[in-house]
Protein backbone atom coordinates (compact mmCIF):
# COMPACT_ATOMS: atom_id res chain seq x y z
CA UNK A 1 0.00 0.00 0.00
CA UNK A 2 0.86 3.63 -0.47
CA UNK A 3 3.20 5.23 2.36
CA UNK A 4 1.06 8.03 2.82
CA UNK A 5 -2.07 5.86 3.45
CA UNK A 6 -3.62 7.38 6.80
CA UNK A 7 -4.37 3.61 7.85
CA UNK A 8 -0.77 2.45 7.57
CA UNK A 9 0.44 6.11 9.11
CA UNK A 10 -1.71 5.64 12.08
CA UNK A 11 -0.95 2.05 12.52
CA UNK A 12 2.73 3.02 13.00
CA UNK A 13 2.44 5.33 15.32
CA UNK A 14 0.10 3.34 17.38
CA UNK A 15 2.94 0.43 16.71
CA UNK A 16 5.72 2.05 18.08
CA UNK A 17 3.62 3.22 21.17
CA UNK A 18 2.51 -0.57 21.58
CA UNK A 19 6.53 -1.24 21.44
CA UNK A 20 7.71 1.51 24.27
CA UNK A 21 4.53 0.19 26.42
CA UNK A 22 6.37 -3.04 26.42
CA UNK A 23 9.61 -1.90 27.02
CA UNK A 24 8.02 -0.31 29.88
CA UNK A 25 6.39 -3.34 31.04
CA UNK A 26 10.04 -5.10 31.33
CA UNK A 27 11.23 -2.29 33.31
CA UNK A 28 7.83 -3.19 35.68
CA UNK A 29 8.98 -6.87 35.76
CA UNK A 30 12.23 -5.96 36.60
CA UNK A 31 11.20 -3.97 40.30
CA UNK A 32 10.43 -5.37 43.54
CA UNK A 33 6.93 -4.74 44.88
CA UNK A 34 7.96 -1.80 47.34
CA UNK A 35 9.87 0.23 44.78
CA UNK A 36 7.60 3.61 44.12
CA UNK A 37 8.65 3.34 40.79
CA UNK A 38 6.73 0.55 39.60
CA UNK A 39 3.64 1.89 40.43
CA UNK A 40 4.37 5.08 38.51
CA UNK A 41 5.13 2.18 35.38
CA UNK A 42 2.23 0.57 35.96
CA UNK A 43 -0.09 3.71 35.86
CA UNK A 44 1.50 4.84 32.83
CA UNK A 45 1.38 1.49 30.88
CA UNK A 46 -2.64 1.73 31.89
CA UNK A 47 -2.91 4.70 30.86
CA UNK A 48 -1.21 4.22 27.72
CA UNK A 49 -2.99 1.21 27.09
CA UNK A 50 -6.79 2.72 27.07
CA UNK A 51 -6.02 5.49 24.92
CA UNK A 52 -4.40 2.71 22.61
CA UNK A 53 -7.95 0.56 22.56
CA UNK A 54 -9.69 3.87 22.04
CA UNK A 55 -7.64 4.61 18.98
CA UNK A 56 -7.74 1.73 17.62
CA UNK A 57 -11.78 1.46 18.12
CA UNK A 58 -11.77 3.88 15.56
CA UNK A 59 -9.51 2.97 13.24
CA UNK A 60 -11.72 -0.16 13.22
CA UNK A 61 -13.99 2.03 12.42
CA UNK A 62 -12.64 3.45 9.73
CA UNK A 63 -11.97 -0.21 8.45
CA UNK A 64 -15.78 -1.04 8.33
CA UNK A 65 -16.97 2.01 6.37
CA UNK A 66 -14.06 1.39 4.18
CA UNK A 67 -15.34 -2.45 3.62
CA UNK A 68 -19.01 -0.68 2.37
CA UNK A 69 -17.25 0.85 -0.54
CA UNK A 70 -13.82 -1.40 -1.15
CA UNK A 71 -13.69 -0.06 -4.42
CA UNK A 72 -13.91 3.81 -4.03
CA UNK A 73 -10.57 3.28 -1.80
CA UNK A 74 -8.68 0.65 -4.09
CA UNK A 75 -9.10 -2.01 -1.04
CA UNK A 76 -8.95 -5.61 -1.56
CA UNK A 77 -10.92 -8.26 0.53
CA UNK A 78 -7.47 -9.39 1.01
CA UNK A 79 -5.99 -6.29 2.40
CA UNK A 80 -9.27 -5.31 4.81
CA UNK A 81 -8.81 -8.89 5.81
CA UNK A 82 -5.44 -7.89 6.92
CA UNK A 83 -5.74 -4.83 8.71
CA UNK A 84 -8.62 -6.06 10.90
CA UNK A 85 -6.15 -9.12 11.97
CA UNK A 86 -3.66 -6.53 12.93
CA UNK A 87 -6.55 -4.57 14.61
CA UNK A 88 -7.14 -7.57 16.42
CA UNK A 89 -3.55 -8.66 17.47
CA UNK A 90 -2.97 -5.31 18.67
CA UNK A 91 -5.96 -5.48 20.90
CA UNK A 92 -5.04 -8.50 21.94
CA UNK A 93 -1.43 -7.00 22.87
CA UNK A 94 -3.09 -4.30 24.97
CA UNK A 95 -5.27 -6.88 27.02
CA UNK A 96 -2.45 -8.96 27.80
CA UNK A 97 -0.39 -5.34 29.51
CA UNK A 98 -3.45 -5.00 31.11
CA UNK A 99 -4.41 -8.16 32.26
CA UNK A 100 -0.78 -8.12 33.77
CA UNK A 101 -0.89 -5.43 35.30
CA UNK A 102 -3.87 -6.48 37.66
CA UNK A 103 -2.76 -9.54 38.51
CA UNK A 104 0.92 -7.94 39.44
CA UNK A 105 -0.47 -5.09 41.25
CA UNK A 106 -3.43 -7.02 43.14
CA UNK A 107 -3.32 -6.72 46.70
CA UNK A 108 -1.83 -9.90 48.41
CA UNK A 109 -3.61 -11.65 51.01
CA UNK A 110 -2.40 -11.84 54.55
CA UNK A 111 0.52 -14.36 54.61
CA UNK A 112 3.10 -15.55 57.04
CA UNK A 113 6.49 -13.60 58.80
CA UNK A 114 7.57 -16.90 57.16
CA UNK A 115 6.39 -16.04 53.52
CA UNK A 116 6.65 -12.73 53.80
CA UNK A 117 10.18 -12.66 54.52
CA UNK A 118 10.42 -15.40 51.33
CA UNK A 119 8.72 -12.82 49.28
CA UNK A 120 10.78 -10.34 50.27
CA UNK A 121 14.11 -12.50 49.59
CA UNK A 122 12.64 -13.27 45.99
CA UNK A 123 11.85 -10.01 45.49
CA UNK A 124 15.46 -9.28 46.14
CA UNK A 125 16.93 -12.27 43.76
CA UNK A 126 15.04 -10.83 40.82
CA UNK A 127 15.84 -7.41 41.73
CA UNK A 128 19.57 -8.40 41.70
CA UNK A 129 18.90 -10.57 38.71
CA UNK A 130 17.51 -7.26 36.80
CA UNK A 131 20.26 -5.32 37.92
CA UNK A 132 22.77 -7.65 36.88
CA UNK A 133 21.21 -7.94 33.49
CA UNK A 134 21.60 -4.54 33.07
CA UNK A 135 25.00 -4.28 33.90
CA UNK A 136 26.07 -6.99 31.47
CA UNK A 137 23.86 -5.23 28.40
CA UNK A 138 25.83 -2.12 30.00
CA UNK A 139 29.25 -3.92 29.06
CA UNK A 140 27.95 -5.19 26.16
CA UNK A 141 27.77 -1.80 24.82
CA UNK A 142 30.94 -0.67 26.02
CA UNK A 143 32.16 -3.91 24.08
CA UNK A 144 30.45 -3.12 20.56
CA UNK A 145 31.41 0.77 21.18
CA UNK A 146 34.93 -0.58 21.96
CA UNK A 147 34.80 -2.79 18.60
CA UNK A 148 33.35 0.08 16.57
CA UNK A 149 36.46 2.39 17.24
CA UNK A 150 38.70 -0.41 16.66
CA UNK A 151 37.23 -1.14 13.29
CA UNK A 152 37.42 2.68 12.46
CA UNK A 153 41.18 2.85 13.39
CA UNK A 154 41.45 0.34 10.99
CA UNK A 155 40.07 1.56 8.32
CA UNK A 156 41.97 4.93 9.31
CA UNK A 157 45.08 2.20 8.77
CA UNK A 158 44.47 0.94 6.13
CA UNK A 159 43.75 4.17 4.10
CA UNK A 160 47.21 5.74 5.44
CA UNK A 161 48.85 2.63 4.23
CA UNK A 162 46.97 2.68 0.74
CA UNK A 163 48.20 6.19 0.24
CA UNK A 164 51.70 5.17 1.43
CA UNK A 165 51.77 2.39 -1.04
CA UNK A 166 50.36 4.55 -3.94
CA UNK A 167 53.20 7.25 -2.88
CA UNK A 168 55.77 4.60 -3.12
CA UNK A 169 54.31 3.14 -6.37
CA UNK A 170 54.86 7.17 -7.76
CA UNK A 171 58.36 7.06 -6.77
CA UNK A 172 58.93 4.07 -8.56
CA UNK A 173 57.49 4.88 -11.54
CA UNK A 174 59.89 8.03 -11.45
CA UNK A 175 62.72 5.81 -10.57
CA UNK A 176 62.02 3.65 -13.96
CA UNK A 177 61.84 6.58 -16.50
CA UNK A 178 65.39 7.86 -14.76
CA UNK A 179 66.55 4.63 -15.15
CA UNK A 180 65.40 4.22 -18.31
CA UNK A 181 66.75 7.55 -19.43
CA UNK A 182 69.98 7.03 -17.60
CA UNK A 183 70.46 3.72 -20.11
CA UNK A 184 69.72 5.89 -23.27
CA UNK A 185 72.08 8.28 -22.56
CA UNK A 186 74.51 5.30 -21.75
CA UNK A 187 74.12 3.84 -24.67
CA UNK A 188 74.38 7.26 -27.08
CA UNK A 189 77.55 8.02 -25.44
CA UNK A 190 78.74 4.62 -25.80
CA UNK A 191 77.59 4.89 -29.32
CA UNK A 192 79.57 7.85 -29.79
CA UNK A 193 82.47 6.19 -28.12
CA UNK A 194 83.11 3.66 -30.74
CA UNK A 195 82.15 6.10 -33.53
CA UNK A 196 85.40 8.39 -32.15
CA UNK A 197 87.34 5.13 -31.78
CA UNK A 198 86.94 3.76 -35.06
CA UNK A 199 87.47 7.31 -36.65
CA UNK A 200 90.33 8.17 -34.49
CA UNK A 201 92.16 4.66 -35.25
CA UNK A 202 95.26 3.82 -33.08
CA UNK A 203 95.09 6.99 -31.41
CA UNK A 204 95.81 7.09 -27.65
CA UNK A 205 95.56 10.31 -26.54
CA UNK A 206 91.95 10.41 -28.63
CA UNK A 207 90.55 7.75 -26.62
CA UNK A 208 91.61 8.31 -23.44
CA UNK A 209 89.87 12.27 -24.24
CA UNK A 210 86.65 9.99 -25.24
CA UNK A 211 86.32 7.62 -22.49
CA UNK A 212 87.01 10.66 -20.07
CA UNK A 213 83.83 12.58 -22.02
CA UNK A 214 81.81 9.04 -21.05
CA UNK A 215 82.78 8.91 -17.58
CA UNK A 216 81.58 12.79 -17.24
CA UNK A 217 78.40 12.06 -18.65
CA UNK A 218 77.36 9.43 -16.73
CA UNK A 219 78.54 11.53 -13.87
CA UNK A 220 76.43 14.29 -15.13
CA UNK A 221 73.40 11.81 -15.32
CA UNK A 222 73.67 10.29 -12.15
CA UNK A 223 73.81 13.76 -10.59
CA UNK A 224 70.63 15.41 -12.26
CA UNK A 225 68.95 11.71 -10.70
Amino acid sequence: MPSNDPFYLIRQEIQDSVNELQQRMSRFHGLTATNPERKKIAQSVEEGCSSLSWQLNELDTAVDRASENPQRFNLTPEELSSRRRWITNTRRQLDGMKDTLRTATAPAPAVSAAESKAIAQNDKFLSGQYETQQLVMKRQDQDLEDIEQAVIRIGRQGREIGNELAEQERMLDELDQDVDTTHSRLKAAQKKMQELIRKSGSNTQLVLIVVLIVILVVLATFAFM
